[in-house]
């Protein structure tokens, strides 16, 4: 009896898989972005905070910022009065705490996503508790490159890569709707499930970084 193999992912290439640092023209960019936060890693200290938010929100293109009045709570104000707010919430709150129990360095996996899961929970609350909108995308995104071996960034494009290759898989991925922070919890699950495939048929590991390359170079090039 003879069995059918099973065809390569064609999109499993060096080039959509890329580097630790990204792929493409923009490694420099992610580099310096690596060196800030290792140079500015407190939780706690204001101005460190807001320049991270500052430059990871606005060069990932997925800033928080709010400047426009708003009716709820009449906020109206400059850049710099807004990090100020958005810096004194997150210092404030339990971010830099829940962190300091997270295992820097280590694979993501297993029980280590319970922890993941919280400090990304804190943050978005945190977040949220100035924009009054959900911080789900901006707050994985500002969590990776603090520790890019355990979180994961996503956003819309990625999301909607993963819903391909779950069709492609022949597997259910449940709907995460943008709106709601715990839904990075059955987004990183299924991410892993993924991740696991991947490095089956490379036969290698490959890294939070290089995941996040290939579901984006699957988006943009739409295969």
């Amino acid at each position: 009896m003879q069995f059918l193999q099973k065809e390569k992912r064609h999109y499993l290439t060096d080039e959509f898989i890329g580097t630790e640092q990204g792929c493409g023209i923009f490694i420099p960019a992610n580099k310096a972005l690596y060196s800030f936060v290792r140079e500015n890693p407190s939780h706690t200290d204001h101005a460190q905070v807001a320049s991270k938010a500052l430059i990871i929100g606005r060069s990932l293109a997925a800033s928080v910022e709010r400047r426009t009045k708003d009716e709820e709570d009449g906020y109206e104000g400059s850049t710099g009065g807004f990090y100020a707010r958005l810096a004194k919430s997150i210092c404030s709150s339990d971010v830099g705490l829940e962190a300091s129990f997270l295992p820097v360095g280590e694979r993501l996996a297993g029980s280590v996503c319970i922890a993941v899961n919280k400090v990304h929970s804190r943050l978005c609350e945190a977040i949220s508790a100035v924009t009054n909108k959900d911080a789900s995308s901006f707050a994985s995104k500002y969590l990776h490159f603090h520790y890019p071996t355990l979180f994961p960034m996503v956003d819309s494009r990625a999301r909607e890569a993963l819903k391909w290759i779950a069709d492609e898989e022949g597997l259910v991925f449940a709907p995460t709707t943008a709106g709601m922070s715990k839904n990075y919890a059955t987004y990183v699950d299924f991410y892993l499930r993924v991740r696991s495939l991947f490095e089956e048929e490379l036969g290698r590991e490959i890294s939070l970084r290089q995941m996040d390359n290939i579901l984006l170079n699957c988006y943009d090039n739409w295969v």
